[in-house]
């Protein structure tokens, strides 16, 4: 039974995807600590699955999480302080290229849902013909 949209739902899947981003920011310090800088590279995996696995608008919470995560720990200078011009059009390309992403996640999810529907359909269409092909001989 459908219950509907509840907060605690919300809150349960907001908490694990900022979990996740958090995650995805310490394995960035790991990472850089072995001479590999490629913050952005880092979160897209947390992203994608969650388009994946909850829909669009879980993704647009971890793409929100991550540009912030971004911001303040890899974005001189660090905090929240106004970065260069040439950082902020790196985090929105970053954006731009996670919405896109979604955007197409989120395509592939409907279509697979939509071709699973009319899978289940023609199904039945074809269980009532051979029921009648059966009762008719």
């Amino acid at each position: 039974m459908n219950q509907g949209f509840q907060l605690s739902d919300l809150t349960v899947k907001v908490g694990t995807i900022g979990s996740c981003v958090a995650a995805c920011v310490g394995l960035e310090f790991v990472l850089e600590s072995f001479d590999v800088a490629a913050p952005y590279l880092v979160f897209l995996p947390v992203i994608a699955g969650a388009c994946a696995i909850s829909g669009l608008g879980d993704a647009l919470w971890a793409i929100f999480f991550s540009a912030a995560g971004l911001w303040y720990f890899f974005i001189p200078p660090n905090g929240f302080a106004v970065p260069s011009i040439c950082d902020i059009a790196h985090l929105g390309i970053f954006v731009v290229v996670s919405v896109f992403v979604c955007w197409v996640i989120d395509g592939l999810r409907r279509a697979n849902n939509d071709l699973s529907r009319d899978n289940f359909v023609l199904g039945c269409k074809v269980s009532n013909l051979l029921t009648r092909a059966k009762a008719s001989q």
